[in-house]
């Protein structure tokens, strides 16, 4: 297993989740609210247009599929920074949908976030140990819109499609959000929660699904499983 690079020296929780939420927003897909991370960014020095590209979770974005809504991101203090019903928006499903994965490419005006805020990403090969602490951020429904803090550790691993299992909560509302370490590398993204389910009516505390960032990166990269769906096509279904 090789070790993530120190970008950043290690942090206090507090440091760390306030490094992370300048790349933290909500996203509003129809009927569906979730969270996402800008990922990367660019622009275009002959238009002036920037662009962000923000990962989340694909289940988040999928409301939108046969509707004419908009899509509306807004920041962690509730400014509306982009809506798909004045400028352009394309969407990524990664993987296939076993994934959950999806990314979503904004034109702006204004850059989302400074290339100085962009998260590090581990080495693409790094595989976390079991016991290995990490955090997450995300917007709970039940506590809309503040944006909270969570924390775990690794448990295990799923192979088929690649997961790391943390013993942690992913409330409705936090799935898309970033997992960090306290060097603010990013980790995941969070996918599912995983309920222990006894019986009809009795459901123990069960584990958090993340997709780790290696795969997403490697989709980014590669271009597998990755098809960009315009609004139109959404609308159509």
């Amino acid at each position: 297993m090789n070790e993530a690079t120190p970008t950043w020296p290690e942090l206090r929780w507090d440091e760390a989740v306030d490094r992370v939420s300048k790349c933290v927003f909500r996203i509003y897909a129809g009927v569906s609210a979730g969270t996402g991370f800008v990922i990367s960014i660019g622009h275009d020095a002959k238009t002036g247009n920037s662009y962000a590209t923000v990962a989340t979770a694909w289940h988040v974005i999928k409301p939108l599929i046969g509707t004419s809504e908009d899509l509306k991101i807004e920041s962690v203090d509730g400014k509306t920074v982009f809506s798909s019903a004045a400028d352009q928006v394309g969407f990524y499903p990664l993987g296939g949908p076993q994934f959950d994965t999806g990314l979503i490419v904004l034109r702006t005006g204004v850059p989302l976030v400074n290339v100085s805020e962009l998260l590090p990403l581990p080495p693409p090969d790094s595989i976390l140990a079991r016991g290995t602490e990490i955090g997450w951020l995300g917007f709970p429904g039940i506590t809309w819109p503040e944006l909270c803090f969570f924390h775990g550790h690794i448990s295990g691993y799923l192979n088929d499609p690649p997961i790391y299992l943390v013993d942690g909560v992913a409330i409705n509302g936090v799935s898309g959000g970033p997992a960090f370490d306290s060097r603010v590398h990013l980790i995941g993204l969070v996918s599912a929660y995983l309920p222990n389910r006894i019986d009809p009516s009795t459901t123990l505390p069960g584990l958090m699904a993340l997709v780790p960032i290696s795969a997403i990166r490697y989709w980014m990269e590669s271009g597998l499983g990755a098809k960009v769906l315009s609004k139109s096509d959404l609308a159509n279904g």
